[in-house]
This record gives structure tokens, C-alpha cells and sequence, in this order.
């Protein structure tokens, strides 16, 4: 679904985005859209790495307790998986 969405932007913006998108093939709204969901997604990250440092400053041994049986576990997963592994 998309919303309709009226802006003004600066002159020199709007074509530097316009030669952006021109190179990558898309057009000026699709690489506004890919602008937008990589803002976000950054600052999505940012926040959970946040929350990591929280946790880690609170508990460090827990995050590696939590990282080693998740490497551990999807390990025996590959291997359960492999062709002659385990049953």
C-alpha cells in the first residue's frame, strides 16, 4: 500500500537525487523509498546495538553464554543436516 506524500525539498537536492537515482536505474521515488527504509533500518540497528551494550555492561558472561549455545546449537543443526551426519 502506498500514502501519497507532497514535500519541498532544496533545488540541489532534488538533483542530486535525480542523477543518484538515473545511475542506479530506479526512479526518484523508488530511491527516495530506499533513502527512507535505510534511515530507518540504521537507526533500528543502532538502537538494538544500544541495547546490547546495555546488557553486556550489566551481565557480559551472559551474552557469551547466549552467543556460544546459539553458535553451538546451529552447529548440531548443520551437521543433523549434512548428508552421512547424524540421524
Amino acid at each position: 500500500m502506498t500514502k501519497p506524500v507532497n514535500m519541498r525539498l532544496r533545488a540541489d537536492l532534488v538533483d542530486a537525487a535525480k542523477v543518484a537515482a538515473e545511475t542506479d536505474g530506479i526512479t526518484l521515488t523508488a530511491f527516495a523509498a530506499k533513502a527512507i527504509e535505510e534511515k530507518l533500518l540504521r537507526r533500528e540497528f543502532d538502537e538494538h546495538a544500544r541495547m546490547v551494550h546495555d546488557a553486556e555492561a550489566v551481565d557480559p558472561e551472559r551474552l557469551e553464554r547466549k552467543s556460544r549455545a546459539v553458535r553451538d546449537g546451529l552447529a548440531a543443526w548443520k551437521a543433523d543436516r549434512r548428508p552421512g551426519g547424524p540421524s
